[in-house]
């Protein structure tokens, strides 16, 4: 399934519609970068993730 590849942009969509949901959006990076580059790595396929649930 997964989610389609958004722009960074989207990311605050994500992040509201997350927390609303009671939980976060969650990225994984093979290494974390010196400078974190939202747009690169959202644009460039680097990062891989999702929601996660809150545990409260």
């Amino acid at each position: 399934m997964g989610h389609p590849r958004a722009e960074a942009g989207d990311m605050g969509d994500w992040c509201t519609d997350a927390e609303r949901a009671g939980g976060a959006v969650v990225l994984s990076l093979d290494e974390l970068p010196e400078v974190l580059d939202r747009a690169h790595l959202l644009g460039s396929g680097a990062a891989h993730g999702g929601f996660m649930a809150s545990l409260d």
